[in-house]
């Protein structure tokens, strides 16, 4: 199978694409950037442009969509450009990835959705219950979260359009060994982390469930969520909620260290992953 990888040159790109070619997967990288040295397997494109999408994924059997526009320039006089160049960028260019995507005839794509669809950084409401899941209602506060939720309202569209089978995974903060050294720092200020509670997802996790999605066998468009399955805190989950979660509903019993953001569905749909911990790592 040929797979084409927007953002491919990215940190979790190069992640993806090591893992699908580790699988006998043949990838095309597809992104913006220039890409030093090799060519091979390589298509420049801005996805914000419908026939530069169309273009790139000529001859590709299935999509793994990455490229996005991350945390608007908090440096800008009005802020509020800044957002509005995020949502535009990433609506556009996964709708028209998609679209690409339906002109080919490709049923299978697998895009990056969020976490911050369900409401982190909660700066204007809290979850209404924990720990989260799908059933939690989408409350996207940026931007950026905005894009997500419209993108994932875009991928219902072509499942029904098309009868295409799009799977969207809200991963949570991305990290790695290199990021792991550092927690104790982050331990020293839990109230950090209460943005996105205290979650995080391995890097080799997305790789891996991004490679899992492309044969899952499900149909129509879905949204899974991708979190490791402990938090980043050194505290019990217990204190964590009693500490800075007081009078939020908790549906369940959580294990000593359990997560507040809950990927049953995506281990049982994509077969036990995500599953990796940083207290795995020798921090």
């Amino acid at each position: 199978m040929r797979v084409a990888v927007t953002g491919g040159l990215g940190r979790i790109g190069r992640a993806v694409v090591a893992e699908l070619g580790g699988h006998g997967y043949e990838t095309v990288r597809i992104d913006v950037s220039p890409m030093r040295g090799q060519s091979g397997g390589y298509r420049r494109a801005d996805l914000r442009e419908l026939w530069q999408a169309v273009d790139a994924l000529d001859g590709v059997d299935a999509v793994v969509h990455l490229a996005a526009t991350g945390v608007p320039d908090s440096h800008t006089l009005h802020p509020e450009l800044a957002e509005g160049a995020t949502y535009t960028a990433n609506t556009a260019s996964t709708y028209n990835v998609f679209q690409a995507a339906a002109v080919h005839n490709i049923r299978r794509v697998v895009w990056a959705s969020s976490e911050t669809v369900l409401g982190p950084p909660f700066q204007v409401a809290g979850p209404s219950c924990l720990p989260l899941d799908e059933r939690h209602p989408l409350c996207p506060e940026t931007s950026y979260a905005l894009s997500k939720a419209a993108g994932e309202a875009a991928a219902r569209h072509f499942a029904h359009r098309y009868a295409m089978t799009l799977v969207a995974l809200r991963f949570s903060v991305v990290m790695d060994q290199a990021e792991y050294a550092a927690l104790p720092e982050y331990w020293a200020e839990p109230e950090r982390g209460r943005w996105n509670l205290w979650s995080y997802v391995d890097l080799a996790d997305v790789a891996v469930s991004c490679r899992l999605a492309l044969a899952a066998p499900v149909d129509g468009a879905l949204a899974l969520t991708v979190a490791a399955p402990d938090t980043l805190s050194n505290r019990t989950t217990a204190e964590l909620l009693d500490t800075f979660c007081r009078g939020v509903r908790v549906t369940r019993s959580l294990g000593a260290f359990e997560s507040l953001q809950c990927s049953a569905k995506a281990r049982a749909l994509l077969g036990g992953c995500p599953a990796r911990s940083w207290r795995d790592s020798g921090v």
